[in-house]
């Protein structure tokens, strides 16, 4: 890959990023004014706010990684005008309750038509930006620009002003790294002291929720009433005395391969002769506790010796419960001990032994199979003399 491509690459994706952080920002915003209203992507625009299955609030939103000024002839310009015009024309939006945004990191040249219809701008602003536009529509020669300018000239004097009188541009804005200060402010009430935190869990969230309404697994419109509901959920669970859940997704829980059967915790379970599919189950439930506490730790958010305390609780219940199990079966054969392990492992498996807040299965179940590959607690009562044997044939 040339230099040129990365470049190219890099831009596109820090547009899209940018695109969708300056969405979830817009929705933490509009939730204080309209929080009825639905947020689209990429369906009447870049980003569209809408009621009633119409476009209210449509945003064009451009992303330059270095610093770029915008003139009357420039790409991003006429492209933007094209999206509407074309809007306009087709009836996708009614011009007269639809207000068209762009946002660009870009700074609108002086004396440009963008820099004339920045917020504020007056009557006579707007006039002297259609007049501008069209002169620049026909003078410019600009192939890539072309198809947008000819929409726009076609377009009648009384429907040129409709459209131009709905436009206001917002020049100089935050960039992609900005927005995201500028998501971490609007959180501030909801996560104080942690609002990067709430920040990062929330565009996790959104950016899982985009995808999923981009390949049209969902519903093409995202409730402003679902960030808030969201925000407020990750403002609660970063309280001091709760801790967050992250998605498996966030988490890139890693599944089950056949290196797996080397762990201690999968040949525990193989003594006692789970079958496969279980064990892939287990072998989850193993990873995923592991990615999430290690989360946890990595952010700070558990207290010292918290998870050793944590485990030291569980492998004081694996004791009472093996103690009497082995007290109450005296499993003198290897059936015996083969099926004493599978209730030990059934019991665990189905425990919810809580972690502050965390009242999860997966996480008492992957913390058991950690204990477990620590030979820390065992399912088959003799499974130390069985790895022992084992290793001694393999020798």
């Amino acid at each position: 890959m040339n230099q040129d491509t990365k470049y190219s690459a890099g831009s596109s994706l820090a547009g899209y990023l940018f695109q969708c952080r300056l969405a979830l920002l817009r929705g933490l915003e509009l939730a204080r004014k309209s929080p009825a209203s639905d947020i689209s992507i990429e369906k009447f625009d870049d980003i569209s706010f809408e009621t009633d299955d119409l476009a209210k609030c449509l945003i064009q939103a451009k992303h330059h990684i270095t610093t770029k000024s915008v003139d009357n002839k420039s790409v991003d310009v006429w492209k933007t005008i094209g999206i509407w015009t074309d809007g306009f024309v087709r009836g996708v939006f009614q011009g007269e309750k639809t207000t068209c945004f762009l946002i660009t990191t870009a700074t609108a040249a002086d004396g440009s038509a963008l820099a004339k219809l920045r917020d504020g701008a007056s009557e006579q602003d707007r006039a002297d930006a259609l007049a501008i536009l069209r002169k620049a529509a026909e003078e410019s020669n600009n192939k890539a620009t072309e198809s947008a300018r000819k929409k726009f000239m076609k377009l009648s004097d009384y429907e040129a002003k409709r459209l131009i009188a709905k436009i206001t541009v917002y020049d100089n804005h935050s960039n992609l790294t900005d927005v995201m200060s500028d998501i971490e402010a609007e959180l501030v009430l909801i996560a104080p002291g942690k609002t990067g935190l709430a920040a990062q869990y929330l565009e996790g969230w959104w950016l899982r929720v985009v995808g999923e309404q981009l390949i049209a697994r969902k519903s093409s419109t995202i409730p402003i009433q679902h960030i808030i509901i969201k925000a407020s959920e990750i403002g609660r669970s970063l309280q001091k005395e709760s801790l967050p859940l992250d998605d498996p997704d966030v988490l890139e829980v890693k599944e089950y391969s056949e290196d797996d059967e080397r762990r201690i915790f999968v040949r525990q379970l193989r003594a006692i002769q789970i079958s496969d599919r279980y064990i892939e189950g287990a072998v989850y439930d193993y990873y995923r506790a592991y990615a999430q506490r290690s989360k946890w730790a990595r952010e700070n958010l558990i207290l010292e010796n918290e998870l050793g305390d944590y485990d030291r609780k569980l492998e004081d219940s694996w004791r009472r419960k093996f103690d009497g199990e082995c007290i109450s079966s005296e499993p003198l054969t290897e059936t015996d001990r083969i099926k004493l392990g599978r209730l030990l492992y059934i019991w665990a498996s189905q425990e919810s032994v809580a972690l502050r807040n965390i009242v999860e299965k997966w996480i008492t179940a992957g913390s058991f199979h950690g204990l477990s590959d620590e030979l820390r607690i065992r399912w088959h009562p003799e499974f130390p003399q069985l790895l022992k044997d084992a290793e001694m044939e393999d020798a």
